[in-house]
């Protein structure tokens, strides 16, 4: 009896230690990363390549619906898909321009909270739904309307008191909205020079970090491009900043780094205005870029859900065979399965390859910028179709266009590993058991084949 209580005490001290040596997860997110990226070598790509091969990487990370960046790394925070978490889109229903970058908008719990409640320290540089106290060192992601491009100006206000000013001293220079900006590649490569400032001075037990560039260059020119591939260049080099860092702090054998997409991308080349058909109903479409959601603008005494469904997909049907071919409809319960938000009728989505993309305008109208991706809604060309060039997501994540990436290596992971597939919702799990804390979530699930189970 007293050796089964020693090999049990002594079990249970070993799973104890194979949990400890996990110290610090960093999950680095590329905006607009498909995994082409990390498997085709024609990209410019070897700091992610090289991680790929020795630690454990996906085929695809599947986004939620709408493939959104605000609903996508909420999800991978909470675990949880938007119905559940309630950041449907980027920016609330009824924005003016402001975006969802508050985390008190969040409906369930974060990884914040849950680090904080163990007295462990977080960090996060430029992730999208950020502004908390929560975070033991925050510099998030938000800016101006009236300057949608400068990424510092208004973080100053938000940001852990003096967090930004011991940056500038000890790591990037003076930010301001030149360099700091989202048209530039400045931008993902101060946030990378940031993120291994924190990680050297503070050692957060988790760090995010978001770099925003290669959206950016995709929105502007489609799925691949010459500015494209300089953006993902500069990603994989502030990328081998943090892997400098995290190697000059001798927690080389202590960390394990995730890199991580929100969505994929699209080439695009033609804009629907689906409202048009349906100005004599009282429900109206929310686009979100390659989707639109349908909501009710009144209720009304005189047509059930049914029957309101029934007249906007008749107006639908009945256009031209090659445009209807471009669009499926998504009924309410396909919607329940994705976890989207669970007071839309139905939504639309442009099917793979469709180049389509969604604005709920119903006549032209003088383009605005409200921030990355919001310029397409609306057009001073007349047409139910009008052209458009670029690029978008906010497609189905099932199709392969919105497939994005995943990649991990380091403490604890599987060298050599390979998986078919894994959800963003699944990413806070994966966190959480890196970390050695239990962290409940609404819809994520460990996934095999990653952490190494083999001590």
């Amino acid at each position: 009896m007293s050796n089964m209580k020693y090999l049990l005490c002594f079990c249970w001290l070993l799973a104890l230690n194979v949990k400890a040596q996990v110290k610090h997860v960093i999950l680095v997110s590329i905006d607009g990363f498909h995994p082409d990226m990390y498997t085709d070598t024609t990209w410019p790509a070897p700091n992610l390549r090289k991680l790929a091969k020795t630690g454990t990487y996906a085929d695809h990370l599947l986004s939620v619906f709408p493939s959104f960046t605000y609903p996508s790394h909420t999800a991978m925070v909470t675990g949880a898909y938007p119905a559940r978490s309630k950041i449907y889109f980027n920016q609330p229903k009824n924005s003016r321009g402001d975006w969802n970058w508050y985390t008190s908008a969040v409906k369930v719990s974060t990884l914040w909270q849950a680090l904080k409640a163990k007295g462990m320290t977080t960090s996060a540089v430029e992730w999208p739904v950020s502004i908390t106290k929560d975070i033991t060192w925050d510099m998030p992601e938000i800016w101006n309307n009236e300057h949608p491009d400068d990424r510092v100006t208004e973080a100053r206000k938000y940001a852990t008191p003096g967090l930004i000013e011991e940056i500038e001293l000890n790591a990037t220079g003076k930010l301001d909205s030149s360099n700091f900006n989202d048209n530039y590649y400045t931008l993902d490569e101060d946030a990378g020079r940031t993120a291994a400032y924190i990680f050297k001075a503070k050692r957060p037990a988790f760090m995010a970090v978001h770099f925003a560039t290669v959206d950016g260059y995709e929105h502007e020119f489609g799925r691949d491009g010459d500015s494209v591939r300089m953006a993902l260049e500069t990603n994989d080099r502030a990328i081998g900043d943090i892997l400098q860092a995290v190697q000059e702090t001798k927690e080389t054998d202590s960390t394990a780094i995730i890199i991580v997409g929100d969505h994929g991308f699209a080439t695009i080349h033609t804009i629907m205005r689906p409202n048009m058909l349906i100005k004599s109903l009282p429900v109206r479409f929310l686009p979100a870029g390659g989707s639109a959601f349908l909501y009710h603008i009144q209720r009304t005494n005189t047509m059930s859900d049914q029957q309101l469904v029934k007249g906007v997909t008749d107006s639908l049907d009945s256009l031209p065979k090659e445009k209807r071919k471009l669009f499926r409809i998504i009924d309410r319960k396909e919607l329940d399965q994705m976890g989207a938000d669970s007071s839309a009728l139905l939504a639309l989505t442009g099917v793979n390859g469709s180049g389509l993309v969604f604005s709920g305008s119903t006549a032209p109208q003088q383009s605005e910028n409200h921030g990355p991706g919001t310029i397409v809604q609306n057009n001073k060309l007349n047409g139910l179709f009008i052209p458009t060039t670029g690029g978008h997501h906010g497609y189905d994540p099932n199709n392969q266009e919105m497939f994005t990436g995943f990649i991990a290596e380091g403490a604890e992971i599987n060298k050599g590993g390979h998986i078919q597939s894994i959800r963003e919702v699944d990413i806070a799990v994966l966190i959480a058991n890196l970390l050695g804390i239990e962290f409940k979530t609404p819809d994520g699930k460990l996934i095999p084949g990653i952490i190494n189970t083999n001590k």
